[in-house]
């Protein structure tokens, strides 16, 4: 009887979104293929803003107008008071048959009393994971899926050229192949040519202007940093960015063979007009921070690199704390 239930196209449902735009996606697939006024017959109400529960249970237990279904999403469902959550459990025991009703527990990650609140809905409900991208291989992997389903094809290494400037935002991946796929127009297939002319000088002035500031101990080098991350560029892309400025600069600045590293003379001139701005210990106490983080993006153990960067630029980069620098010898 439930498994038979479960088998429909819009059954009750719980979906856990780890991974927000594949939640978006699924609820946006819904409303696409409902047949009927989604005015009348679809509604949507917040967990975290006391919805009226009377008024949820009474629209469960209406018939739909002029609609074979009708369809109820409570988004944060996990927010919800626990006495509404048990009036949703004692509903799903006898719910309506034309009535799907969706809870949304918007977590980035599935902690215990998630999985708790889960295990309460195991028979009542079909429970869809949305699980994030947990890495580079996925992230290019599903790329190239993406393309596919957009009815183009994407080669390997423009899979790996847009894994790498974009990052992991999955609603910044999606917008970029999503504007590929227009600009190649009749073309099959997403060369890396593609990728460089039409999202790498989306964000490269950004890039740059930010750089300039940062090494021009401005402050607005914060404001610029997080344009950078709301515009989906990866952590790791931003954090090498600034390694490298902070290893061109220290050539630079300590009368180094800039030119055997193979460091752009635009570059070293540009350096060379901030020597009065830093310090040989200053950029290696700053590069030795960036390093770390890097580190710990790369073994997983930082969650928010964006916010790490913040912190470093605030604490040893703007003028007002610059006196709180250390000293040091220049990483390997």
């Amino acid at each position: 009887m439930r498994t038979a239930r479960a088998q429909r196209p819009l059954a009750n449902a719980v979906f856990l979104g780890m991974e927000s735009f594949f939640v978006e996606e699924r609820l946006g697939r819904i409303k696409d293929l409902f047949e009927g006024d989604t005015a009348l017959n679809w509604s949507v109400f917040n967990g975290d803003q006391d919805p009226d529960m009377d008024e949820i249970i009474s629209l469960c237990n209406t018939l739909p107008f002029l609609s074979q279904r009708r369809v109820i999403v409570i988004r944060n469902a996990h927010k919800l008071p626990p006495r509404y959550l048990d009036r949703v459990l004692l509903y799903l025991d006898n719910p309506c048959e034309t009535t799907s009703l969706i809870l949304v527990l918007e977590d980035e990650k599935a902690d215990r009393e998630t999985s708790r609140l889960l295990k309460r809905f195991e028979g009542k409900a079909d429970i869809e994971r949305f699980e994030p991208i947990r890495n580079r291989n996925e992230r290019i992997q599903w790329i190239m899926n993406r393309a596919v389903l957009m009815g183009k094809q994407m080669d390997k290494d423009a899979a790996v050229m847009l894994s790498d400037m974009t990052g992991s935002s999955v609603w910044y991946l999606a917008s970029e192949i999503d504007k590929l796929c227009l600009y190649v127009g009749r073309n099959p297939t997403i060369t890396g040519n593609d990728v460089a002319a039409a999202v790498m000088r989306t964000y490269e002035p950004a890039i740059f202007t930010f750089l300039d500031s940062l090494f021009e101990r401005k402050k607005d080098a914060l404001s610029r940093l997080y344009e950078i991350e709301r515009s989906g560029v990866g952590e790791l892309e931003i954090v090498s960015r600034i390694e490298n400025q902070i290893i061109a600069h220290y050539a630079v600045l300590t009368g180094g063979q800039w030119k055997k590293m193979k460091i752009h003379e635009y570059t070293a001139e540009k350096a060379g007009k901030r020597k009065s701005l830093w310090s040989a210990s200053q950029l290696c106490a700053f590069l030795g921070e960036v390093r770390r983080i890097e580190q710990r993006l790369k073994s997983s153990s930082l969650a928010h690199g964006y916010a790490s960067l913040a912190e470093v630029i605030g604490r040893l980069v703007l003028p007002a704390r610059a006196d709180r620098l250390s000293g040091g010898t220049l990483p390997a």
